[in-house]
């Protein structure tokens, strides 16, 4: 039987067709629409929109009906309120069952009728904080929704024990501690990579910098950018890039890895000065896109060379998401299909 991975982040968009059958992904279609889309235009009206339109491509391409499919599992921000169908946060630490758990069931019209799971996401549980004082402990809250997914893809993939982190580059940095028995204990997350694009895009930097940023790494301008962020400042050391374009004969390429390792140095203070601290860390598994993943993975031993930092590949990558949300359904046993208008749990015989 067939079914339909959809992954909605905050600019971006997959669906992905899946044999259950043979463990295979049949087709990928890739959307350029996330919530941030909701976010600016007030209407999440183009967003369904147009994840139905790449619901009937990918149908067409591989000649199917939407009867054909058993069912969809959407998770990341398609499940926030800037997205299609809102499911709170859980709380922390949560492993694979509370994540099934969670998970609701219901058809839309705009996916088709087909019977949809949809994932939640995870926020910090604090344990304790002064609510006449947010200010004072907001550094402790977080949230997350899509990484659950791929950070239990990747583990699934990786054989570590102990306790760790897994560093998720993208458009918002997310760091995911993970525990002994693979649940999820807390996740920290930035603005490194919007930092890196909107700077790139909407700043006199524009000129000192490549249309697409990083070509290729250059370890050495990285961890000079790394360390400019640390003795400088990090506003300081964007600046520094204007200054190598005017004054240094370094090309686009290199001014780029210098300005990455400065935003990269920003978020690695951000995790080691965080309440929960770094000292048990075992290991690392770095996920996400290149050439950000290798930038990160080349820091993450540059800054503790005792850490084991383990890069993953691009199929690693694309394999977590799927390997995330079948791991999550193969937890609930009992998640009811049939009827999506009851929304949960109720049919052990599901077969997911």
């Amino acid at each position: 039987m067939k079914v339909i991975l959809i992954d909605s982040g905050t600019t971006n968009s997959r669906l992905r067709l899946y044999d259950k059958t043979t463990s295979e992904v049949l087709d990928t279609e890739k959307i350029r629409i996330g919530v941030k889309d909701t976010a600016i235009s007030g209407s999440n009206n183009n967003l369904k929109a147009q994840l139905k339109q790449g619901l009937e491509r990918l149908l067409a391409k591989h000649q199917l009906t939407p009867s054909d499919i058993e069912y969809i599992a959407a998770s990341g921000m398609i499940t926030s309120n800037l997205g299609i169908y809102e499911i709170p946060h859980i709380p922390s630490p949560a492993g694979l069952e509370e994540f099934a758990q969670f998970s609701k069931v219901t058809q839309l019209e705009e996916f088709l009728s087909i019977p949809c799971v949809f994932i939640p996401g995870m926020k910090n549980t604090i344990d304790s904080m002064d609510p006449r004082d947010l200010v004072a402990c907001i550094n402790e809250f977080d949230v997350m929704r899509g990484e659950e997914v791929e950070s239990f893809g990747l583990l699934k993939q990786f054989d570590v024990n102990g306790k760790g982190m897994i560093v998720l580059p993208g458009s918002h940095t997310k760091f995911v501690a993970v525990g002994e028995r693979k649940d999820l204990l807390y996740c920290l997350s930035t603005l490194g990579g919007e930092t890196l694009s909107a700077l790139q895009k909407e700043t006199i930097l524009s000129d000192s910098l490549g249309s697409s940023l990083i070509k290729s790494i250059d370890q050495k301008m990285l961890e000079c950018g790394f360390e400019a962020a640390k003795q400088y400042g990090l506003t300081r050391s964007f600046y520094h890039i204007r200054l190598l374009d005017l004054f240094s004969d370094l090309d686009a390429n290199q001014r780029a890895n210098y300005f990455a390792g400065s935003v990269i140095y920003s978020d690695l203070q951000a995790l080691s000065q965080s309440e929960e601290g770094m000292g048990e860390i075992e290991w690392m598994i770095v996920g996400g896109s290149d050439p950000l993943r290798k930038a990160f993975s080349h820091l993450l031993s540059y800054m503790n060379k005792k850490w084991d930092v383990m890069e993953a590949t691009d199929q690693q990558v694309e394999d977590s998401l799927v390997f995330g949300a079948s791991e999550i359904l193969a937890n609930c046993k009992d998640l009811f299909l049939k009827n999506a208008s009851k929304g949960s749990v109720c049919d052990e015989n599901s077969q997911l």
